[in-house]
């Protein structure tokens, strides 16, 4: 299991989050988002379309992304990277 926590620069829009999900489902691995929005925390797997539409991702929230399998450290860089690419 890798683990890799960042702060988002920009706010994500839908198109972004349907595109980081689409791309994340190309990945063996499980690939977890984790975030607090006020005092919820939200446990979001990337690779569902739906689930990644219904949360809010704005600037400055802290994101703890969480990949466990056998090219985890592959998905982790490469969503690493797209996040940073925003």
């Amino acid at each position: 299991m890798r683990v890799h926590e960042f702060t988002i620069r920009s706010h994500m829009e839908r198109k972004d989050l349907t595109e980081i999900s689409a791309k994340s489902s190309h990945f063996m691995s499980e690939i977890t988002l984790v975030y607090t929005e006020g005092h919820t925390e939200h446990i979001v797997d990337m690779k569902s379309v739906l689930g990644m539409l219904l949360v809010p991702i704005k600037e400055g929230t802290t994101i703890r992304l969480i990949t466990k399998g056998k090219d985890e450290e592959e998905a982790l860089h490469y969503i690493y990277d797209w996040f940073e690419s925003r």
